[in-house]
């Protein structure tokens, strides 16, 4: 499409210069004129031409007056190594169309003039060589036989190339080619420079406004005298002097000139400086120039971007789109268009790009090229992906927990942290509240688990957004209908990325259903204790009676020891069900605790016959509070498992110390020791290890377990370490606060 636009503007061209009337035009070659009679008068129509259309209808029409069947000018191209048809005599269309872009390395004629600089005559079209076969075929369409193709150089470059075509062999006139050449060279210098200038005030404002009056001549004799004194040695003429058509002046030139240059350096150094990509992109889609950055994008070369279109580089799913601007551009459709695209690199990676392009036209309002902005956003892009992935994640997330809230069994709430609204509260969290929309509204049925009512700031959820977690606490909530359910209530404080406390979620349970079940098992304990304490009652004091019988004195102390334990069972089940019904009560007092270990040992004996029990009381153990009934039932239970399963005649040592806040007790047997995999499940209820098994021993897995809860109510610990050949099993007791206050941590 661009070719063909400018065979267009080539034709209109043409007719503009066949109808422009050449000082020295007259027609054919007149008889008897000699060649360097040509020349001068050329010479002479040159100097008094400085316009480029009517310059190039005067060389066209010099080189037709040799007898030429067709004639054209070639222009070289500023941007590109290309030659262009600026104007012809006699050409068909489709060579008009093949020469309007000539590159340098074509099969033509032209082409080698303007890469080797020198003149180039072909006399035959039938000797062609294969690097000339295009000029073969344009002698084939004009009917002509030689070929004359002459570079246009000056100032160390080529400006053009001028052809024709002769039905003959080129006569051998005494013309001197180089010489015509460098006079033709000469005249289309000043002519392109002439159309240099008068561009340069059309767009440079701000040589328009130094130069107020725009119509200042060239100093012509000064400038065209050098093609002058050529065009007389070549013509062998005496005199020869240009005509005058007036005077351009010379400062307004250079002060033009020198803006050129700084503008140019201007754009030079914004352009290879810009933090940006950026390239000057031709008609074709060819790179022009770039600067580093855009190279760098692309990972290409400067000298390898010379040779690529930006089409090469373009990801195919967005060329489509790419070029269809890049036409509505050319076209005037848009002055300018922005476009999410992607490059592939040299490396052959796939980068995103934000390219920004526009289009550069001439003062006739013909596109010249166009420019490119490209940004890098692959990091963008990427993080652009991430984020959308992460959001998509987020909000899959969010349905599959709001798909767990929804549906769980149990009362869920979520709390804001300013104010009482409840953000969220799945169905069962609405039906305990009751609908309510605040924590005001529905606090007053909360209530302890002894029938108190509660207070806002007591609720777990106040307490949570506070910062405080609450693991599980009963609450009794009071319905409508006057009855009570009780929940097992969990809070948690919600926080932000900052750590800052946004709100509580709070989780609830029933456990209504499991209270009503305790209640009917300590019941049943109860009667069951109670009916079966009535009857070994009755067998104990039966049994007292008859051992007091000397014939019957062994058999009725069996009796009385078999009653005697299944009432500690009686009294151990009891134990387990108040512990686990949280319905144990203590009865605290003043302990001396070394006192009671001592009269604990004694009370035992029977328990630990075989085995003497060495108490060891260090200084300082102050008084404690507690159970003294409790404590000793503990002691007890720990004296008669070290008699039970330790070794036999081995001695049980018993020690009591302070250890900062607290007294720690140890009642340690020598014997096989227990298997370590067994320690974890010591203290578990109904469990009973592989040797008490074996060993046949009465009980029901019950007694460290009772232990476990009578010190634990007491705010203390037990434990149980153990090695071949030694157990020992400690516990502690905190002391009271007036005790630890006097208290001295060791070092």
């Amino acid at each position: 499409m661009v070719w063909t636009e400018e065979i267009e503007a080539s034709s209109s061209r043409e007719e503009e210069v066949a109808s422009t009337a050449s000082p020295c035009r007259c027609g054919r070659h007149e008889a008897g004129a000699t060649p360097a009679e040509l020349i001068a008068r050329a010479a002479l129509g040159i100097a008094r031409t400085a316009d480029l259309d009517e310059l190039a209808g005067l060389l066209l029409d010099q080189v037709m007056e040799l007898g030429a069947r067709a004639a054209y000018l070639l222009l070289a191209s500023d941007r590109t190594a290309e030659l262009g048809l600026h104007s012809h005599r006699h050409l068909p269309a489709d060579v008009r169309l093949g020469l309007a872009r000539v590159a340098l390395d074509a099969p033509l004629l032209d082409a080698r003039a303007a890469s080797t600089g020198r003149v180039q005559v072909m006399s035959d079209a039938r000797s062609v060589e294969p690097g000339s076969c295009l000029t073969r075929e344009v002698c084939a369409r004009v009917d002509a036989q030689s070929v004359v193709s002459m570079p246009l150089c000056a100032r160390g470059r080529c400006l053009g190339v001028l052809s024709w075509y002769l039905p003959h062999p080129p006569p051998d006139a005494g013309v001197d080619l180089d010489a015509l050449a460098a006079l033709f060279a000469t005249g289309l210098d000043s002519a392109l420079a002439r159309q240099e200038n008068a561009r340069i005030n059309a767009q440079l404002e701000p040589v328009r406004r130094s130069t107020a009056d725009s119509g200042g001549s060239l100093d012509r004799p000064v400038a065209l005298q050098p093609m002058v004194d050529r065009a007389r040695a070549v013509a062998g003429a005496e005199h020869a002097a240009p005509g005058d058509a007036g005077d351009d002046d010379t400062n307004e030139r250079k002060q033009a000139e020198k803006a050129l240059r700084e503008s140019e350096e201007r754009f030079r150094l914004s352009f290879e400086n810009a933090p940006i990509g950026k390239a000057i992109i031709g008609l074709d889609g060819r790179f022009i120039r770039v600067n580093h950055v855009y190279c760098e994008i692309v990972g290409y070369s400067t000298e390898e971007l010379s040779k690529r279109r930006f089409q090469d580089i373009t990801h195919p799913d967005d060329l489509d789109t790419d070029v269809g601007l890049v036409e509505q551009l050319r076209r005037g459709e848009i002055q300018r268009y922005q476009l999410a695209k992607r490059y592939i690199r040299k490396d052959g990676a796939v980068i995103a790009v934000i390219l920004h392009a526009s289009v550069v036209r001439d003062e006739r309002g013909e596109p010249i090229h166009y420019i490119a902005q490209v940004e890098d956003v692959t990091e963008r892009k990427q993080a652009e992906e991430e984020r959308e992935r992460l959001l998509a994640q987020l909000d899959a997330e969010r349905r599959t927990l709001q798909t767990i809230f929804d549906s769980a069994p149990v009362p869920l709430l979520l709390i804001e942290r300013d104010g009482e609204e409840l953000v969220i509260a799945n169905p069962h969290g609405v039906e305990i509240t009751g609908g309510a929309a605040t924590r005001s509204q529905y606090v007053g049925r909360m209530r302890r688990p002894d029938g108190t009512p509660m207070t806002l700031d007591e609720l777990p959820s106040s307490r949570a957004m506070r910062g405080e977690t609450v693991p599980g606490e009963e609450i009794v909530i009071a319905e409508a209908d006057g009855s009570c359910r009780t929940f097992l209530v969990a809070a948690a404080p919600l926080r932000d990325g900052a750590e800052k406390i946004t709100g509580a979620v709070v989780a609830a349970e029933d456990i209504s259903p499991l209270k009503e079940l305790e209640r009917m098992r300590e019941e049943w304990t109860s009667i069951v204790a109670h009916d079966l304490r009535q009857p070994i009652t009755n067998i104990v004091l039966k049994a007292s009676m008859l051992a007091k019988q000397p014939q019957s004195s062994d058999k009725a102390q069996h009796i009385l020891a078999s009653a005697m334990q299944l009432n500690r069972m009686i009294s151990d089940l009891l134990d387990v069900s108040r512990l686990e019904s949280h319905r144990l009560d203590l009865r605290p007092a003043e302990v001396d605790l070394p006192a009671l270990v001592r009269a604990t040992v004694e009370r035992t004996a029977d328990a630990t016959k075989g085995h003497g029990v060495d108490v060891e009381v260090l200084d300082g153990i102050p008084t404690l509070l507690a159970d003294p009934g409790r404590l000793e039932q503990v002691l007890t239970n720990l004296l008669s498992n070290a008699a039970k399963y330790g070794a036999p005649g081995t001695p049980i040592r018993v020690a009591v110390e302070r250890r900062g806040g607290e007294v720690l007790v140890a009642v340690q047997n020598e014997g096989k020791g227990i298997a370590p995999e067994e320690l974890p499940r010591l203290f578990a209820r109904y469990y009973r290890t592989r040797e008490a098994k074996a060993g046949g021993a009465a009980g029901l897995g019950l007694g460290l377990y009772i232990v476990r809860g009578l010190i634990e109510a007491h705010g203390g610990r037990v434990w149980v370490e153990s090695a071949p050949g030694k157990t020992s099993f400690q516990f502690t007791l905190p002391l009271p606060q007036r005790a630890r206050s006097s208290a001295r941590e060791p070092w």
